[in-house]
């Protein structure tokens, strides 16, 4: 009798075992389907090529996965617009610690001082890259001022992050008493250009505001510390949709995706969005920094007020320190010799090492 139940247990086991098998394929399969729809609504870029300064040095990036987002000052919200000829004033480095689903997000300054991609000795503002040569261009730049590998790219325009706001019904910002008048006149510009109408902002404190006003409140930049603050305002409207988005119905997350998408330039193909897909359970936000993490404010007369890294080499270490726990990391010689050019220029010579994790 004893050996009949063990036995019927066994089955037991076994057909739970299946169904379980069946119902995890099932869930993919679904999810595989679900993914290639979204993806027929995305501008997506073919033969997407990029460059790291030297493969041995970024073997401790290869648990992670590293993309670039950029938000374009498109006055143009065609999707032509996201392919070249226009400014990326949001640059954000987004990397995904593959163990662990930990993101961390790291904003480039957009008026930071860097050699441009696919030229010997030409520096300029980072922003400038992409209307240069396109998302290529830009996250080539990236990576060969800061011995990073990224290899995707994930372009958006005022439109798309409006469409995406208001589908999720807001996001909550505290607004200060002090951001009110730039608010207004920049919700008055996000309306001429996109046009989507919207109220102005009337009262500082913690409110929902919608796209057009979330969009308008990314692109103050004339408090505080100018750019330095803005990048701020940007990484905060990224958190709040992450965590709205985390409490709504699916329903509503659908529609935001389905409101964006078409307005969304990517590198990212349908199986590497799969995979992604796949460890969404997993992800947190692990923290969110400004870089460079040093710096000096420095005038041209051909490039106006820039930002340049103070010391971009020791920068360098302190940003791979941050974003993948390296301690004591060695700049590549091709960094080294841009942190000389730059400094010869700007004379921001630096030294001593940077605390990433210092406010």
């Amino acid at each position: 009798m004893e050996k009949k139940k063990k036995y019927s247990n066994g089955k037991w086991a076994i057909a739970f075992l299946c169904e379980l098998i069946i119902i995890v394929v099932l869930a993919m399969a679904i999810i595989r389907v679900y993914i290639k729809n979204k993806m027929a609504l995305v501008n997506h870029a073919d033969n997407f090529v990029t460059r790291t300064n030297n493969e041995e040095l970024v073997k401790h990036q290869k648990g992670y996965t590293n993309i670039a987002l950029f938000g374009l000052d498109a006055r143009d919200q065609t999707s032509a617009s996201l392919e070249v000829g226009t400014r990326s004033d949001t640059i954000i480095i987004v990397s995904i610690n593959n163990s662990t689903g930990d993101i961390k997000m790291v904003s480039v300054y957009r008026d930071t001082l860097l050699k441009m991609a696919d030229y010997d000795d030409f520096t300029t503002k980072i922003n400038a890259a992409y209307a240069y040569g396109g998302p290529e261009m830009a996250v080539n730049t990236l990576n060969e001022n800061l011995d990073l590998d990224i290899h995707e790219f994930v372009s958006i325009n005022w439109t798309g992050l409006i469409k995406a706001i208001d589908a999720i019904g807001g996001i909550e910002i505290e607004i200060k008493e002090k951001e009110l008048d730039k608010l207004n006149e920049y919700i008055a510009n996000v309306i001429e250009t996109t046009g989507v109408y919207s109220d102005g902002v009337f009262s500082a404190g913690k409110q929902t505001i919608n796209g057009v006003q979330a969009t308008a409140y990314a692109r103050i930049r004339s408090t505080d510390l100018g750019d330095i603050t803005r990048t701020e305002r940007q990484r905060e409207i990224i958190s709040a949709m992450m965590k709205k988005m985390k409490k709504a119905e699916w329903s509503k997350v659908n529609k935001a995706i389905d409101a964006a998408l078409p307005f969304v330039y990517t590198s990212i193909d349908e199986d590497d969005m799969y995979d992604l897909a796949k460890k969404i359970l997993k992800y947190n936000m692990d923290g969110n920094k400004g870089f460079p993490f040093r710096y000096a404010f420095y005038d041209s007369d051909s490039k106006g007020s820039c930002i340049a890294a103070y010391d971009l080499s020791e920068n360098v270490v302190a940003l791979h320190k941050y974003l993948f726990g390296v301690d004591n990391y060695t700049p590549s010689s091709h960094v080294q010799k841009l942190n000389e050019m730059i400094s010869d220029e700007t004379g921001t010579y630096g030294g001593g090492s940077i605390d990433p994790y210092e406010e």
